[in-house]
């Protein structure tokens, strides 16, 4: 579910994003596309254990940073980090624990068995499972999952060009910020 995750998520910023500039004049909704894939860095350390077993000695496994207290500090984290490129730090909270937060609810989409998404205070692991886990579409995506989410993406960009007008893009795509118009 790797491309998935970028159209979902692509979705819900541009949403996220219409109703976070109407009260704020702010738009970091990018963060959320770009922590689609945060939670599956497990996903890549277990492999990477798996190549250098000698050098590596935790055993990292997939699903093990799909959890509510890594969403946390993982949030905290990355929003200080970002202060450093002008973004507020609630701001960056806020974008980044919706953008983590997607990306579970997006897995909990798909896998019947899932994860347990609210370790520590729960070990229950959580999944609904309504959609397929196949990948179908050139190896890279399951269709069905695909095509709800660029429909989800085309509704979203709708909803917002209706509401904001068709400049809306060119807030998104500077990071959120307004241009000067005092020249």
């Amino acid at each position: 579910m790797f491309t998935e995750h970028i159209i979902y998520s692509a979705a819900l910023a541009v949403i996220v994003g219409l109703v976070y500039f109407r009260f704020t004049r702010r738009d970091p909704s990018w963060i959320i596309i770009a922590v689609a894939f945060v939670p599956d860095i497990d996903f890549a350390l277990s492999h990477l254990r798996r190549l250098y077993r000698t050098f590596i000695h935790y055993g990292i496994q997939h699903g093990d940073f799909h959890n509510i207290l890594f969403l946390i500090i993982f949030s905290l984290m990355f929003a200080a980090i970002l202060r450093y490129v002008g973004i507020r730090f609630v701001d960056g909270f806020i974008c980044t624990a919706i953008g983590f937060a997607a990306h579970l609810f997006e897995d909990a989409l798909v896998y019947k068995i899932g994860y347990a998404f609210f370790w520590p205070i729960s070990s229950k692991v959580y999944g609904i499972g309504i959609m397929s886990e196949t990948y179908n579409f050139f190896g890279i995506a399951n269709s069905t999952v695909l095509v709800v989410g660029i429909i989800l993406l085309a509704i979203a960009v709708l909803v917002r060009t209706l509401v904001d007008g068709k400049g809306w893009w060119r807030v998104f795509l500077r990071g959120g910020r307004m241009e000067n118009s005092s020249s």
